[in-house]
């Protein structure tokens, strides 16, 4: 079924956000019963409406997963959350730590707790920002070495999570996907840059590369991302930690002649945050591909093309 072991009655953290809206459009699509809890702090509910008239969609619930009373009487008929909700701006957790603190940890503890007071399981989605910058593609025995409070945050909402293993018996996996993109992603300064980029082309604005440019990423499309998150759920995944990566560097300055389609409206800018920048990130997604039998499906101008048709359709740029 959902995943490959058994039925999946959910509960969403972060779940109108940008991967989250992904996560509940593919658990529906698997036969599960979703409900969504989100403070709409970094999201909207349009990403939700689609759903409204899918039997197994329970609705959206506007909450704080740092408040502990927010999930309360929310858990009922649940047996799986997929926590997502974070603070995942890096240039805003630089400028003002605690507020990341605050949801990323705090937060956390909160679901941790409900999931262990309900006997739930739960997949908690990190990132790959825990790791240091990559010499080889990083599996999970790499070291972590986070370079910016939003990515402290997360590494020890990871560390929590396994303390609740080992303390509680907690069924836990954690999910580090590397650099997700596609549809319904912020295109802001704190959004991806394979948005920002996107919009910049479709404006006809220089695209606007930070730092040198030589710095590279592993991008993966968000629906396999949210596959890769939803698999994460099978009993076999307990207690292990998961790379979702598609093994594929790419700088940015590429990606950005990729999006610009060769007009050469590229210009450098100083780094809003460069001391908290990391040089180079590649996966390896192997855990991922044994356990879950995974793997990311979509070239990078197959995704960067479906991004943009989407922006173009909606006319938000």
């Amino acid at each position: 079924m959902v995943t490959g072991d058994r039925s999946v009655n959910a509960l969403v953290t972060g779940g109108a956000g940008f991967i989250g809206r992904h996560v509940v459009s593919r658990l529906l699509n698997d036969g599960a019963t979703v409900r969504v809890v989100d403070d709409l702090s970094r999201a909207s509910a349009d990403g939700l409406q689609e759903f409204s008239g899918c039997p197994g969609y329970l609705g959206l619930i506007q909450g704080d997963v740092a408040n502990r009373t927010t999930l309360g009487d929310n858990l009922a008929g649940v047996d799986t959350i997929f926590h997502l909700a974070a603070s995942v701006a890096v240039g805003t957790s630089v400028s003002a730590p605690a507020e990341g603190a605050r949801t990323n940890v705090l937060g956390t503890l909160n679901v941790l707790e409900a999931a262990r007071g309900a006997d739930l399981r739960i997949v908690l989605v990190s990132t790959c920002h825990v790791y240091g910058s990559a010499e080889k593609p990083l599996d999970e025995k790499a070291t972590t070495r986070p370079v910016s409070p939003y990515a402290a945050s997360k590494l020890a909402a990871d560390d929590l999570a396994i303390g609740y293993e080992h303390a509680f018996q907690l069924r836990q996996t954690i999910v580090r996907p590397f650099n997700v993109y596609g549809p319904w992603q912020r295109d802001d300064l704190e959004g991806g840059v394979v948005a920002r980029f996107i919009r910049s082309a479709l404006i006809q604005q220089p695209i606007e590369l930070h730092g040198t440019g030589l710095q590279t990423r592993d991008f993966i499309f968000v629906e396999d991302a949210a596959h890769g998150i939803v698999a994460a759920a099978a009993d076999r995944a307990i207690a292990q930690t998961i790379n979702l990566a598609t093994g594929v560097e790419t700088s940015i300055e590429d990606l950005a002649h990729i999006v610009d389609g060769g007009t050469g409206n590229v210009r450098h800018v100083a780094h809003p945050h460069g001391r908290s920048e990391v040089e180079r990130y590649v996966g390896d997604a192997s855990v991922a591909a044994e356990l879950l039998d995974w793997s990311a499906k979509t070239p990078l101008s197959d995704g960067i093309d479906r991004t943009r048709q989407w922006f173009e359709e909606r006319m938000v740029f």
